[in-house]
Order: structure tokens, then C-alpha cells, then sequence
């Protein structure tokens, strides 16, 4: 033992300080190299998408507008932390920060600071309830603002789930979060005109029959709106002009007819390159014994369309509701850019009630485009008021039309200029109900709030971000058949159990053996030093 001692070195059992400087230089040296990565990191700001769909790669168009910031943009984040488009929002918004400074990004989570929220929702009128699990929701998830513009931007906005039926969802992030970008930028208000004084639907009146609802959705949305009451205002002078300004004129059921003068007004109007928005219903006199004009025939004529006065009655039991002549039905969307989404639905629930069919003018150069139709087994009866007075089943009688007939119509005049993007546009449907509060109200008829807000939007050519290309779609979920249901049943109950049961049955073995090993050794160490 002491031969040993002896040829050890003086720092034997220690270190030598040759070997700490070492230590402490090469430490100094590995800080001062993080420091240095630190520093060209963040003046080097790189980011990789390794996501499948390329979720989080931003395309050169949106590139451009956020290097054309000029000025600051808000943008509110209001999603919880438990909404599943929380985190995709957050990277993407990571990815637009890494293109330009200009973008004031503020997360205001409703469910840990609800005092915030409430002063934030006031501010901006928003629309607020609470899930089933208590969760606080509104129903704007994203809201934009640059000076007095803003714009609102929900779920349906940032993620298309036309393909849900196949478990599918295609992400809208970008292009959503684009377009209301640009929409803050710059550019006139828009606004739209609520006709008054023949007993229209109220944009005053709130609640399921109003107009109050779509009014809101409407100043939501960063278009200004006002009422015009034509009926007071005298058409005699050529220079009044009641319609002046108005990017859109919306007309929802009036009760009395418009006379000559207003007719008049309003055709120049849309001759003059202002849009038209006419939910017509049948129209009655005083004594309720005859379907009258609306005095807008030569309106809608200017647009190639003309109103029937008759009133449909749906036969397909899976279109009519339950409890109806068929009076009140769900008609069918064709394809049109107002109708995109929904031609997709495997059954759209678009409400109409009390509706009247439309057709084209023969001798018109102005070619109307279907929106919306009946089934092949509705028809429509002329002499309806004969029918409700002996308040029997409705039944086809001569001269009825009947097939897969037109509700709504939508039509574009010539451009007046070359520099102007589109012509004056028209859109035409045979009932007022489409647009009542119910439709934001009732989730089941989400579809016809969708048709009114995109008519709106063609109507008044909000900017469409086409130049942004769409994601694919990635799965959005799981569907569970009778079949998978019994595959979960079985792995829940029989094949997990019994995989962990041989799992310990494994481990229990294994450590009888190394036991019975240990053992061994022990009696045979035992026995070598005996």
C-alpha cells in the first residue's frame, strides 16, 4: 500500500491548475460564443415551416403588403387559450412580425382577463356568449384597426370546413389576415342604404323579425349604413338625389308599392353605377283580394329579371318544413361567387318563406345569373289568395310553373368605364325572411346568414384575396363508423388490458430470473470462501 503512495505524483487525487485555466477559458470561450449566436440570431431572424401543409409560410403577395406598411396596424388577438386555432394564429402572426415592425399584436385571452374583454367588446360592439363548458366567446376572433377602420375576422373566416363531412378543413389563415390588413389600409368608407317607407323590414328593430342584426353585422364590418325614407324626399327636382353615396341600396320586403318617381330614382342609381340588394315578397292590396306590382318592375327589367307575383309551395318532403304547405321551404344554392361555399354543403339550410319566383326578360341583353332554386317537385300558384281563402291542400292548377324554379337571380350590368373594376351589379330574391334577425340567431341556419353576407360582399365587391393561394386541406379530426366505434371498444376493454398484463407478466419473470441468478452467486461466493 505505501509502494503505491509513493509513485504517485504530488496531485495525485486532484487537479492541476494547467487543467483548471483550461477549464475555465474553454467555459469563457463557450459563453461568449453563445452570446455572439445570440447576437446574429436576432439580427438574422430566420423561421423553417416544417408543417405538411406550409401553414406558416407566408406567400409573396402578403409579403408585399406587409412590406408596404407605412403605418401601424392592431391587431386583438381574442381566442382563449383552449381554442384551437390559438397556436396556429400565434405562429402565423410570428411569421408577419418577421416581414415588418409595423404590426401592434395584443392577446386578450376572455377567459383570464374577462375585465379587459368586456371593456374591449364594448368598444367594439361585439357580440358575446358563453359555450356549454362556461368558456366566454365572441364572435369575432381577430379584429384589425388602423385609425377609425377596423375589421372583424370569426372562425368561419380562418378555416373553410366545407369538407368536414370528410373530416377535413382547409386553413384560410393567411388569406383572411391579408385581406383585413388591406381592408384597414386605406379607401373610402362604403355605404349601405336601408330603404324606407313602404313598410319594409327595420334596421332599427331588433330581435328574430328585424333588421337590427344584420345592421350590426353590417357597421361590424366596417361599412357605414343609414336609412332613406324616399317617400319624403321630392322627386320632382332632378336634383335631389336620395340614393347619393350609397354603395348599396337594400330594399327587404316592402308591403306598398314605390311610385314612378322613386322607381325612376332608383334605377338611375344603379344605372349610375350604385348595386342593388331587392328581397320582394308578394305583394298585396288594402283588402288582401289581389297580388299587386312593387312598382320596381322597371328596375329589376334593367337587370334582365322580372318578379312572377305567385307564391311557391315546395313538395319534397326533405325540403318543405314540418307542419307546412310548403310555403316555407329551404332552397337549393347554383354556382355563383355569392353561392361558392355552399354549393359544397351536402344539404345548405337557406330559410325562405313566402317567396315568389323570377325569370328572365326575354328581349333584354342583360343575361341573369340563378342563386338560388326549388326542387324539381315544387311549384308555384298564381291564384293563391283563391287557395288560402279555402285553406285546403295547395294543389298545381293550370298555368302554375312548376320544376326546379328561380327564387333568386343575380345580374351585372356593363362596365360605364375602362378603369372601373366591374359594372353595377344586381341581386334579386323572392322573399324578405332571409335577412331577419332568426338567421344569426338559430345556428342551424348559418347557411342563409352566409348567403347574405357574402350577396353583401359581391354587392358591394369587398376585395377577394385571389392572388393568395389556398392551402390544402389537412385533417381536421376523426370519423368514428359503427365499425371503428367496435375496433375502440375492443382495444379499450380487451387488447390494451391484456398488452399490459403481458407486460408485467414480462417484468415479473425477468426479475425472478435475475433473482434466482443473484442467488446463485451469492451461494456460490458463499461456498468459495468457506
Amino acid at each position: 500500500m505505501a509502494e503505491r503512495d509513493k509513485n504517485q505524483g504530488p496531485d495525485a487525487g486532484g487537479t492541476s491548475a494547467l487543467t483548471k485555466a483550461s477549464s475555465a477559458l474553454g467555459l469563457a470561450a463557450a459563453l461568449a460564443l453563445a452570446v455572439l449566436a445570440n447576437v446574429a440570431v436576432a439580427r438574422n431572424y430566420k423561421r423553417w415551416d416544417l408543417t405538411s401543409a406550409r401553414l406558416y409560410s407566408l406567400s409573396e403577395p402578403t409579403r408585399e403588403t406587409l412590406r408596404g406598411l407605412q403605418e401601424p396596424v392592431q391587431i386583438h388577438v381574442l381566442a382563449s387559450a383552449s381554442d384551437p386555432l390559438q397556436v396556429s394564429i400565434r405562429h402565423l402572426l410570428e411569421a408577419y412580425r418577421s416581414e415588418t415592425s409595423r404590426l401592434e399584436v395584443r392577446y386578450l385571452d376572455p377567459d383570464r382577463k374577462p375585465a379587459e374583454f368586456l371593456e374591449f367588446k364594448q368598444r367594439y360592439n361585439l357580440q358575446v356568449g358563453r359555450t356549454e363548458d362556461g368558456r366566454v366567446v365572441a364572435d369575432a376572433i381577430l379584429v384589425v384597426v388602423k385609425g377609425d377602420r377596423r375589421w372583424f375576422l370569426t372562425h368561419s373566416d380562418l378555416v373553410d370546413l366545407s369538407e368536414e363531412n370528410e373530416g377535413r378543413a382547409r386553413p384560410r389563415l393567411e388569406q383572411g389576415l391579408t385581406l383585413a390588413i388591406r381592408n384597414v389600409l386605406g379607401g373610402e368608407r362604403q355605404r349601405v342604404c336601408f330603404s324606407k317607407g313602404h313598410g319594409e323590414l327595420s334596421p332599427d328593430e331588433q330581435g328574430p323579425r328585424g333588421l337590427g342584426e344584420l345592421r350590426h353585422r353590417l357597421e361590424r364590418n366596417n361599412l357605414d349604413t343609414t336609412v332613406v325614407d324616399t317617400s319624403l324626399v321630392d322627386l320632382t327636382n332632378e336634383k335631389n338625389q336620395p340614393w347619393k353615396g350609397c354603395s348599396l341600396v337594400l330594399v327587404a320586403g316592402p308591403q306598398s308599392p314605390f311610385s314612378a318617381p322613386e322607381a325612376r330614382a332608383l334605377q338611375a342609381h344603379f344605372e349610375g353605377g350604385g348595386s342593388l340588394f331587392l328581397l320582394l315578397n308578394p305583394m298585396l292590396d288594402g283588402d288582401r283580394k289581389r297580388v299587386i306590382p312593387s312598382g320596381l318592375e322597371p328596375v329589376l327589367a334593367r337587370g334582365g329579371i322580372e318578379a312572377h307575383g305567385d307564391v311557391v309551395f315546395e313538395q319534397d318532403k326533405l325540403a318543405r318544413l314540418p307542419g307546412s304547405f310548403g310555403e316555407t321551404f329551404l332552397a337549393q344554392p347554383r354556382v355563383h361567387p355569392v353561392t361558392e361555399a355552399l354549393v359544397k354543403l351536402e344539404r345548405p339550410r337557406l330559410l325562405l318563406i313566402l317567396a315568389q319566383t323570377l325569370g328572365r326578360v326575354p328581349s333584354s341583353s342583360v343575361q341573369p345569373t340563378d342563386l338560388l332554386v326549388t326542387s324539381k317537385d315544387a311549384f308555384s300558384m298564381a291564384d293563391f289568395l283563391s287557395w288560402a281563402s279555402d285553406q285546403g291542400p295547395p294543389e298545381k292548377r293550370p298555368g302554375d310553373r312548376s320544376g326546379e324554379l328561380p327564387v333568386a337571380m343575380a345580374a351585372e350590368l356593363p362596365k360605364l368605364g375602362d378603369k372601373d373594376p366591374r359594372g353595377p351589379r344586381l341581386l334579386v330574391l323572392g322573399s324578405a325572411a332571409i335577412v331577419q334577425g332568426q338567421v344569426w340567431q338559430d345556428p342551424s341556419l348559418r347557411p342563409s346568414a352566409y348567403f347574405v353576407e357574402s350577396a353583401v360582399s359581391w354587392l358591394t365587391s369587398r376585395p377577394q384575396l385571389v392572388d393568395v393561394p389556398a392551402k390544402p386541406a389537412v385533417m381536421a379530426g376523426l370519423r368514428l363508423t359503427e365499425e371503428s366505434l367496435s375496433q375502440v371498444t375492443n382495444y379499450v376493454t380487451l387488447y390494451i388490458p391484456l398488452a399490459g398484463a403481458l407486460v408485467g407478466l414480462a417484468v415479473y419473470l425477468r426479475r425472478r430470473s435475475t433473482e434466482r441468478r443473484g442467488d446463485a452467486h451469492l451461494r456460490t461466493r458463499d461456498g468459495d470462501k468457506g
